[in-house]
């Protein structure tokens, strides 16, 4: 059973796995899995819904720890694909076709296939997911940032990139990576925030710092999860 609650801007989902034989109640954060809760047949989903939003913000490191690109190896069904922090089931639909279809339904990876599967355009269709939906969640994410903090780029750009998640150019021209798409919401908005302040100040001075902070006061947490990700392009 899947339930959720909301935490701030962001949206927890998490699997329920009731057992007689299960006396407390306890709460894990798994690679494949997401958020697990174990619990007993008696407790209420209230109950369980008000014990997950008082452990949200360790559940959300734990998914932020996770959400970190991986290689994908050979794609089948029963793979996991991640997406916005955490990863999802891949179910492969072979069909008389040519082309790769790869869509996010109900919290699953489905992607239509021809009935032989060729990886190489396989993952070439799901790097192509990535890159769409960069472009779509970024740039309105970035037109959102940039009413807020007054700074705006001349132009978007999205490119992969195995040293970079984003980079501003002396014209102010901001170029993404699409595999942010594979972290969580919060670490993605930490990179539009640390871009967009690129246009006002080009190094990493004192006051470049200070301007992110002002917008995420968090900002030196979401640093040091990056830089754990970033071994992982």
């Amino acid at each position: 059973m899947i339930n959720s609650v909301n935490y701030g801007t962001q949206t927890i989902e998490f699997e329920v796995q009731k057992s007689k034989s299960c006396k407390n109640t306890y709460i894990t954060v798994e690679r494949d899995l997401g958020v697990i809760v174990k619990t007993n047949e008696n407790i209420s989903n209230e109950e369980l819904k008000s014990l997950v939003k008082g452990k949200a913000s360790w559940i959300i490191k734990k998914l932020e720890e996770l959400g970190e690109s991986i290689d994908y190896g050979s794609v089948i069904t029963g793979s996991r694909l991640f997406y916005l922090g955490k990863s999802y089931y891949v179910e492969l639909i072979k069909e008389d076709r040519d082309t790769y279809e790869v869509s996010f339904i109900h919290s699953k990876f489905k992607i239509h296939t021809p009935k032989e599967i060729d990886q190489d355009l396989l993952l070439e269709s799901i790097e192509s997911f990535y890159l769409n939906k960069a472009k779509e969640k970024l740039t309105k994410l970035t037109e959102k940032y940039s009413d807020i903090m007054k700074l705006f780029p001349e132009k978007l750009y999205f490119k992969k990139s195995k040293t970079k998640w984003g980079s501003c150019s002396a014209s102010n021209k901001i170029t993404f990576n699409p595999e942010l798409m594979k972290l969580s919401s919060s670490l993605i908005e930490y990179i539009v925030i640390h871009e967009l302040s690129h246009i006002q100040h080009k190094n990493h001075s004192k006051d470049f710092w200070a301007l992110i902070k002002k917008f995420m006061s968090d900002y030196q947490k979401k640093e040091g999860t990056l830089r754990g990700f970033e071994k992982k392009l």
